[in-house]
């Protein structure tokens, strides 16, 4: 499931906070949208790799590929 509803929701609460003359919310909510963003980005590369690296020869070195695990 995407998390960008998440970036939606902060940025729909900057606009009241704005409209509402609440400026230093707005500079709090603005910072929770950088992090949100680059936390965002951050699990979809996380999961992103995991798919690339499913694949034990992307995994592991040859000596771990090689052992007898039985």
């Amino acid at each position: 499931m995407s998390q960008e509803w998440m970036l939606d929701l902060l940025s729909d609460l900057r606009g009241v906070a704005e409209k509402n003359a609440m400026f230093d919310l707005c500079e709090q909510l603005d910072d929770a949208l950088v992090i949100a963003a680059r936390e965002i980005r951050a699990a979809s590369a996380c999961l992103h790799e995991a798919d690339v690296a499913d694949d034990l020869g992307t995994e592991f070195s040859r000596t771990a590929r090689e052992h007898d695990y039985s």
